[in-house]
């Protein structure tokens, strides 16, 4: 069974790493074989290290500056949902979207589902798109 302590860990490192863009460091946080990630506002699933590190290279490019921040961890027996902040700036295209040069606050919750070692299975990420588009310009108030 993983522990609190481990989540926490695994977790902290995820998020770091997350935000000096290194696809190494993000990738041995999660199992080798048959990650997910899951957004859910978009409906869209990515599975394996390939996806996986294909939809971070969209934030990473469109927003090279963009750091994660934990306000809030709450843990079970074998997951944990953190509540992050995320702050930057559309300075790079972003799936298909030429820089606006807007700064985004956007609030997320992510589950996170882990195995018996300590790696995480599946993420699960949910936010408001339409506030994330509000705030990029791509949609009215």
């Amino acid at each position: 069974m993983v522990t609190q302590e481990t989540m926490r860990r695994v977790l902290q490192e995820h998020v770091d790493a997350e935000n000096v863009h290194d696809r190494a460091r993000v990738l041995a946080t999660y199992i080798d074989d048959g990650p997910e990630f899951d957004d859910v506002p978009t409906g869209r699933r990515f599975t394996g290290a390939d996806e996986i590190v294909g939809n971070y290279r969209n934030l990473w490019d469109g927003f090279p500056g963009l750091v994660r921040r934990v306000d809030r961890w709450t843990f079970g027996e074998d997951a944990c949902v953190i509540e992050l902040t995320l702050t930057g700036t559309h300075d790079g295209e972003y799936r298909g979207i030429a820089p606006t040069g807007r700064k985004i606050e956007l609030r997320i919750s992510a589950h996170f589902a882990f195995d018996a070692s300590g790696k995480i299975v599946r993420e699960t990420a949910y936010y408001d798109s339409l506030t994330f588009m509000r705030q990029m310009g791509l949609a009215k108030s």
